[in-house]
């Protein structure tokens, strides 16, 4: 017998020795009072933690446990999504379910063919604009003087698309000098029919152009900025109040249907 060897029986004599001095001592059955009391335990630090300290109105009350309750849905949402496409040792399990992938395939699906509509609100990523203006539950923003002002707009994936801009300006005269581009594509200026200040800008981007990001970047350009009364001192460029992001192809079955028209003639 060698000397590893017998550092490894060495070893093992000195746990079970161990173990044999400890086994009237501590107990190895299971507490189960104990376990039962540890959620109560942290109910009651939850409890106190979310304590009101002062007197609410029923609404107030109803709207703060409409929030907590809310949040732990979103928890437990979150949990049961992680849980049912969890694998440990190999993640790219998933993609074995076609279950999953067929549920992952039709969200997409979903995603990429409904159009989306954003008012310009905090969640708009932007540069080069007055603060926000809330109405109701619209939001706007004018266009501060600079060379360049920005809107971070999320897309529909990699589809191909068409963005729209709507706005308007304080003076007509301004729309002639209003740029609004992504990246190469320079956007089609729709003036109003009713009134010649407001506008409609159009840009087609096609899937490869957008696939970098999850975000198109729109930059605006103007060199005609008007101060609107003697109030206000401001110099303001477009107001921007919406952003239409729809696919392509949702315009396929109108033009089908007017070729058809056209063919029948």
């Amino acid at each position: 017998m060698d000397r590893d060897q017998t550092a490894k029986i060495a070893e093992q004599v000195s746990i079970m020795m161990q173990l044999d001095r400890t086994r009237h001592h501590v107990p190895t059955e299971i507490d189960t009072k104990a376990m039962a009391n540890v959620p109560a335990y942290i109910a009651s630090v939850f409890e106190e933690a979310n304590a009101v300290g002062s007197m609410l109105s029923p609404t107030e009350a109803y709207n703060l446990i409409n929030k907590r309750v809310s949040q732990i849905q979103a928890q437990l949402y979150l949990m049961r999504v992680e849980m049912e496409n969890r694998f440990t040792r190999d993640p790219s399990k998933i993609y074995e379910d076609p279950l999953a992938i067929s549920a992952y395939g039709e969200r997409i699906e979903t995603t990429t063919k409904l159009p989306r509509t954003f008012s310009f609100g905090p969640e708009i990523l932007a540069y080069g604009w007055y603060p926000l203006e809330q109405s109701g539950d619209e939001s706007r923003r004018w266009m501060r003087p600079g060379d360049l002002s920005v809107a971070c707009v999320p897309h529909l994936g990699t589809v191909d698309q068409i963005v729209e801009v709507e706005g308007y300006l304080l003076e007509a005269e301004q729309l002639d000098s209003l740029e609004i581009r992504i990246g190469d594509t320079v956007a089609e200026i729709e003036r109003s029919e009713g009134n010649p200040t407001h506008f409609v800008a159009r840009m087609t981007l096609s899937a490869e152009a957008i696939r970098p990001a999850s975000f198109v970047s729109i930059e605006f350009r103007l060199n005609a900025f008007r101060q609107p009364n003697a109030m206000d001192t401001r110099l303001l460029g477009a107001n921007i109040g919406h952003f239409t992001i729809r696919p392509v192809v949702a315009d396929a079955p109108a033009d089908a249907e007017a070729e058809a028209g056209k063919a029948d003639t």
